[in-house]
């Protein structure tokens, strides 16, 4: 094309679009452009689980850690415990699914679940530094209609009738109160405690709070003893006493604060001043909670 006839082109194009725009109502015949509909993001719900608890309170470093692995599922895999008194995992133990209702933790110790996936049986030794000397516990776990735990009995060595046996009261879903007696011994009270929770807080998941659990917090972060807590505690008084007599022998009291809600809406943080509860012994001081999610 030459530039004389590049030009040429030029000035008919901008003569026709001239006169078309300056037509009397040109435009109204036209039909108009309908506007886009917004499109509205996709949310993705996570179902998230926790796969870590940690206590930190003097640096970055867990003095406390337990550490939980899970398959594709979130079947749990695996569970280590670390402390830094000893800077080494002091426990820890891979899960073998025998069956869909049976969890084999090592030659002493395995699970059972009911229909519902939750624990109803645990098999273990009194002292697993020494098993091979020590004296066999069956603890059996009993729920509600609502899913929550409402008895735990301990056989020792195969009685026939619990040797320790407790009892769990709930208001509004929450546990507010736990009894543990020795049937065995003439229902003889040996431990009691209250808990008071932050109903202002609803955080997605919570570790469960129960005070008697010496046998299983390593596990409460990752199997299923029921339902769990809608809100995080505020403050627990556990005391314990002399069977025979019934003297208090002890009081444990602990108050928790500081909690923090991740983006998600799961608990990320809290932390838990005064006694050690020990059968919470996984929330102590500035403890962080981490989840798997899928």
């Amino acid at each position: 094309m030459t530039r004389k006839y590049f030009n040429i082109c030029i000035f008919f194009l901008a003569g026709v679009l001239l006169f078309g725009g300056c037509q009397k109502g040109s435009d109204s015949s036209a039909t108009p452009t309908p506007t886009p509909t917004p499109t509205t993001p996709t949310t993705t719900v996570k179902t998230c689980i926790i796969s870590g608890v940690s206590q930190r309170n003097s640096g970055a470093k867990a003095e406390f850690a337990i550490t939980v692995s899970y398959d594709a599922n979130l079947s749990t895999t695996k569970i280590s415990v670390y402390d830094s008194a000893s800077n080494a995992n002091i426990y820890s133990t891979s899960f073998t699914y025998a069956a869909a209702d049976s969890i084999r933790l090592d030659q002493y110790e395995y699970m059972k679940l009911d229909a519902n996936k939750r624990v109803v049986l645990f098999i273990t030794k009194s002292d697993m530094s020494d098993p091979v000397n020590s004296d066999n516990y069956r603890y059996e776990y009993i729920y509600n209609t609502g899913g929550y735990l409402i008895t735990k009995n301990l056989y020792v060595n195969g009685s026939a009738i619990a040797n320790y046996a407790t009892s769990y009261t709930y208001t509004n879903n929450l546990l507010t109160s736990c009894i543990m007696s020795a049937p065995s011994s003439g229902g003889l009270k040996v431990l009691d405690a209250t808990l008071t929770y932050d109903v202002t807080l609803s955080p997605k998941t919570m570790i469960y709070t129960f005070p008697d659990a010496f046998e299983s917090y390593y596990f409460t972060a990752a199997l299923n003893f029921g339902s769990r807590p809608a809100n995080p505690l505020t403050r627990v008084v556990t005391r314990l006493y002399n069977p025979g007599s019934g003297a208090l022998l002890d009081t444990w009291t602990t108050n928790y604060s500081g909690y923090t809600i991740d983006a998600n809406g799961y608990l990320s943080a809290g932390t838990a001043a005064g006694d050690l509860q020990q059968g919470m012994a996984s929330f102590y001081g500035k403890t962080y909670f981490t989840y798997q999610c899928q």
